[in-house]
């Protein structure tokens, strides 16, 4: 089983194949570095005169007035936005957006080790791939989507069992990741549990109701799990 990384590697963010990305067993990202950017003092003598005594008081940055910013949502408002889309396209775009925001606080080293691990994982070295993303975890261990690569990697490792712990301690960090919950759904599936990958499924359902192929998975796990209707 292969398993690609499916972030983008500047930014972070979800890819817009949505009906190949988000079936089966999801990519994780392969995540890039930061750029450092250098302050160059302004010389004394370009400094600007001093404004007149009575000068007015300059006007508030647009935006800005009466206390009003424009703060990004965090993950949660997202996932209410998710779970209330209108489109198929505009729930991507959410989806987009909340992956983006978990990676957001993952430090320079740790992405490094999930940039080998996605090497690892494309040369067939899954055991090495696993290895990096412990070391992840050793170093950034209450980062969730880091407990949900490493199941990822671990089903590409045939260690079914292995991603399903890792996948409990991702649902314990946040219990709406949609993405967790569908690869809980795979690795059940894998390990023959029909009736605890459906249950998992129901949880994708009911946190992301456009998933794309939704009608589809639905019925496949359907049949497995309770088999035909007599």
């Amino acid at each position: 089983m292969t398993v690609r990384f499916h972030i983008d590697a500047t930014w972070g963010r979800v890819g817009n194949g949505e009906t190949r990305g988000l079936r089966g067993l999801l990519s994780v990202a392969c995540l890039g570095g930061a750029i450092v950017a250098g302050i160059v003092p302004c010389p004394a003598s370009a400094a600007p005169p001093a404004p007149p005594a009575h000068a007015a008081p300059s006007a508030a940055p647009a935006g800005k007035e009466s206390g009003k910013g424009t703060k990004e949502p965090g993950i949660p408002e997202l996932q209410d936005e998710l779970l209330h889309a209108k489109s198929k396209r505009a729930a991507s775009d959410l989806l987009s957006r909340i992956e983006q925001a978990r990676q957001k606080d993952i430090t320079p080293t740790t992405r490094l080790l999930v940039r080998r691990a996605q090497s690892d994982l494309a040369e067939q070295k899954v055991g090495d791939a696993q290895e990096d993303l412990n070391d992840a975890l050793v170093l950034q261990p209450g980062l969730e989507i880091l407990w949900r690569t490493r199941a990822q990697a671990r089903l590409a490792g045939a260690d079914a069992n292995g991603a399903v712990a890792d996948l409990g301690v991702a649902l314990h960090h946040d219990e709406r990741d949609v993405l967790a919950w569908q690869i809980l759904s795979d690795a059940e599936g894998v390990r023959g549990d029909w009736g605890a990958a459906w249950k998992a499924w129901q949880h994708v359902l009911a946190l992301y109701p456009l998933f794309p192929g939704a009608a589809h998975q639905t019925e496949d796990l359907r049949l497995k799990a309770f088999g035909r209707p007599t």
